[in-house]
């Protein structure tokens, strides 16, 4: 994987750096996890060419989902669920899930878990268990709210409405601007779907993409420029749960 480090062990690579194998039905590529740094967050790239991934469940920790690309579905238990184009999904812990690839474009998806779940199970058969105290599991962003933060905007995707605890995972939109250096109280994951800018981390910084993928260490200074005329989008996961709006070391705290 092509890593660009950053100070603090924050770091940005790029999903075309994650070595998916040409042509292969399905792909899978390590993201975040406690040997990159992260103390809570793991996170993997998932690609299906076609067909269906492995029933898969982490015990004890929460999923979320996000589709970088394409569409398909989302099977929990005995649940289906149709997913979009940068759709966000749930999963429970104590719950198995299944992406499959529908349409001519290979579904691209985001998992991030919380917390590192080491003991990963994977099954021949869906099991059946579904917690039916959360029967809503998929969100699309058109269907959000759209919140201010100064200049900034995001939309809340998968919190506490959906049954997660441990995480928030949102949808950010940032004009052509750069903000003053600030940090967070969480640890976060973040993925470019649109736009181009840089990654700055006190001394260092890296360039941002659709498709660069970036690890943040919690309470590290940053701020990510938008150097974009058409503004730029992404999408982030943090734990611990909270308000993507706060922030830390700068006027707007």
């Amino acid at each position: 994987m092509s890593t660009t480090r950053l100070a603090g062990g924050a770091y940005v690579t790029h999903v075309e750096g994650l070595g998916f194998e040409p042509g292969a039905p399905c792909c899978e590529a390590t993201v975040i996890d406690g040997d990159m740094g992260a103390r809570a967050l793991s996170q993997y790239a998932i690609r299906l060419q076609s067909g269906s991934s492995p029933a898969r469940a982490f015990p004890g920790s929460e999923s979320v989902l996000f589709v970088l690309e394409g569409a398909g579905t989302l099977t929990i238990g005995t649940r289906e669920f149709p997913l979009e184009c940068h759709g966000a999904a749930f999963v429970a812990p104590g719950e198995a899930f299944q992406l499959t690839a529908t349409g001519d474009q290979p579904l691209l998806a985001l998992v991030t878990v919380c917390p590192e779940c080491a003991g990963a199970r994977t099954y021949d058969e869906m099991p059946a268990a579904f917690d039916d105290a959360h029967p809503d599991r998929v969100v699309s962003p058109k269907s959000q709210r759209s919140h201010a933060t100064g200049d900034r905007f995001y939309r809340l995707l998968v919190d506490g409405r959906l049954g997660c605890e441990t995480v928030t995972q949102f949808l950010g939109a940032i004009p052509k601007s750069r903000a003053p250096e600030h940090y967070h109280e969480y640890e976060e994951a973040i993925a470019v779907l649109t736009g181009q800018g840089a990654m700055h981390t006190e001394d260092k910084s890296a360039p941002l993409r659709p498709g660069s993928l970036i690890f943040l260490p919690r309470g590290q200074m940053h701020c990510v420029e938008c150097t974009s005329d058409e503004g730029l989008t992404l999408v982030g996961a943090f734990h611990p749960s909270g308000s993507p709006a706060v922030r830390y070391g700068d006027d707007e705290a």
